[in-house]
């Protein structure tokens, strides 16, 4: 395991992309598109061709070219077009040197939900995305690790939503134009705690702290959805921070765990699935690389983590730190020794 780092330069655009993206009050489901004007029976008149996460062009009627109305619509659309150009530049600038980055398709869902303002009133991205985003705020390059196109959304509280389309959770996600259907639980008479694309790997969880037995499902009145009840979360949700996600042409602000208790998280999750799963391999080597990274100069956000920790938690995590620990030993002493307390 060997950790690169942004040097300084990069580090610096990343934070000026990260407060340009949060200034942001709604992110754009379509892209910014071109305007073309077009000849008609001897008259002018204006489009704006855009494209939706499926790839389907959708054209937006602007007017008469000689029009003043039109002429208002149009220096509307262009500053729309040049604001999202000088986002795609921050996005394709940091994507090409290995930061962090995630697919159009889980982007703009990603986008539906930030617009929906589920991010920042009781909705926290946790996952794949989120393990992304805190190496980027880290600072290290994105790794070898296969990340998923798996969308998981954990619900800390309840959340605060403005306006929630009729249909729930369901239809918010048809807003980004990808065909989400719901996923049939094992047992028939369970309700879907989860949303795919039909035809695509896309995939959106919906999470809660379990209360009692783990795994069961959990119904989330303000989404018009249910979820599942996993063990440990609330320990995951109850610290957070400011993040975005970086995607082809548009930056996401999100919300994810705070990078000390993700860390440690995972290292309990290894337990819970099993040391013989696949997956709790992976849990436990990305619990090793952010703990290296953190030890390097912010070992305070593990000290944190850990300090926060239930004896419950603690002996959950007891075998993942014991296999983190044989996987930094060599290369980061510094960061095994911060592991040890658990082992």
């Amino acid at each position: 395991m060997k950790l690169k780092f942004f040097d300084l330069s990069f580090r610096t655009a990343y934070a000026q992309a990260k407060e340009l993206a949060l200034a942001q009050g709604q992110i754009p489901l379509l892209t910014a598109g071109t305007l073309q004007t077009e000849k008609r029976a001897d008259k002018h008149f204006v489009y704006r061709y855009r494209y939706d996460a499926s790839g389907k062009r959708v054209t937006e009627y602007l007017g008469p070219e000689d029009d003043a109305g039109t002429a208002t619509k149009v220096e509307r659309a262009n500053a729309e077009i040049s604001e999202a150009a000088i986002v795609a530049g921050y996005s394709r600038d940091l994507r090409k040197v290995g930061f962090h980055s995630t697919d159009n398709s889980a982007l703009v869902t990603v986008a539906a939900l930030f617009n929906a303002g589920i991010f920042g009133n009781g909705g926290i991205l946790v996952g794949t995305h989120a393990f992304g985003a805190i190496l980027n705020e880290l600072g290290v390059a994105d790794t070898s690790f296969a990340m998923t196109e798996d969308v998981d959304v954990a619900r800390a509280q309840p959340i605060q939503i403005a306006a929630l389309p009729e249909g729930g959770l369901l239809k918010l996600l048809d807003e980004t134009g990808l065909p989400f259907h719901e996923v049939p639980q094992l047992k028939r008479n369970e309700p879907p705690t989860s949303f795919k694309v039909r035809g695509k790997k896309l995939r959106v969880d919906l999470l809660v702290p379990a209360k009692g037995a783990p795994y069961k499902t959990v119904v989330v009145r303000e989404l018009g959805a249910h979820a599942t009840g996993m063990p440990h979360l609330k320990f995951l949700l109850e610290k957070t921070t400011q993040s975005v996600l970086l995607g082809r042409d548009r930056i996401v602000p999100i919300t994810v765990p705070h990078g000390g208790r993700f860390c440690v998280h995972k290292l309990a999750v290894y337990a819970l699935r099993g040391g013989s799963n696949p997956k709790s391999r992976k849990d436990v080597a990305q619990a090793a690389l952010l703990a290296a990274a953190m030890s390097q100069d912010q070992e305070f956000m593990l000290h944190d983590a850990i300090d926060a920790m239930d004896k419950a938690l603690r002996s959950k995590a007891k075998a993942g730190a014991r296999r983190a620990i044989g996987l930094l030993e060599d290369d980061y002493p510094e960061a095994a020794g911060l592991l040890a307390a658990l082992a």
